[in-house]
């Protein structure tokens, strides 16, 4: 009997690591069947942004240069304002205003439309200048997205990654964040625990920004670091 309870805990065991393993590469075909869409649409993955200018703008507190400064990067000759609210709908960090019926990217009128920016004052106050940077790229990739009809415009899985095939993966990625509950003493007690036979797990909070999951935007990342070095090889 014990042998039989031994075999058949093992057997869940591969059966519980084959579940988790098809799902990671049923997540992952999902990502390069959306980045393949995106990509041949948009025509190109931009290199990684360089965060120096934006930066300085960030530690200026100047959020509408911040803001016209990547809409420049991601070439969308059209006007962006922003708006700084006291709060949103449902906690809602920041979204975009857009026209019912966006104009096609390239034509007069879409260089005569207005979009507007809006984004609570506590969050520019609160959050660090990686999610700021990610968040106002999110938004400026839904008029991407709009602008060229693409298919999936109005996916906000898509939407985060148009914004990494932008150049802003890294910012995206650095969203993620874990805050250990007592900081580094929760952490140094753990370590000290173990030899004495006790195992203690500091509680944790974890955040992120966006509809990818932290593996999903790794996994992104790493799939488009693929395709822009594919592409330097080949030009």
């Amino acid at each position: 009997p014990v042998a039989a309870v031994t075999v058949t805990v093992a057997t869940l065991a591969v059966l519980l690591y084959w579940m988790v393993r098809m799902r990671r590469l049923d997540t992952d075909e999902r990502l390069k069947g959306e980045i393949e869409l995106l990509v041949n649409s948009l025509g190109r993955v931009t290199p990684p942004i360089d965060p120096t200018q934006l930066k300085k703008l960030h530690d200026q507190a100047d959020f509408p240069r911040m803001l016209g400064w990547i809409k420049n990067s991601m070439r969308l000759d059209l006007r962006v304002g922003i708006r700084i609210v006291d709060s949103g709908p449902d906690r809602t960090p920041m979204w975009i205003e857009t026209p019912r019926a966006m104009a096609p990217f390239g034509t007069e009128e879409f260089r005569r439309t207005r979009v507007i920016v809006n984004v609570r004052k506590d969050v520019l106050d609160r959050y660090p200048f990686e999610w700021i940077v990610a968040g106002f790229a999110h938004e400026l990739a839904h008029v991407v997205l709009f602008a060229t009809g693409h298919p999936l415009q109005h996916s906000e899985r898509a939407v985060d990654l148009a914004a990494m095939i932008a150049g802003y993966r890294n910012f995206v990625i650095k969203t993620d964040n874990t805050k250990i509950h007592g900081g580094a003493f929760a952490v140094t007690f753990a370590m000290l625990a173990l030899p004495l036979g006790l195992l203690f797990i500091p509680g944790h909070t974890k955040s992120s920004l966006g509809y990818l999951t932290r593996g999903e935007k790794r996994t992104a990342r790493s799939i488009l670091e693929k395709i822009e070095k594919a592409n330097r090889t080949t030009n």
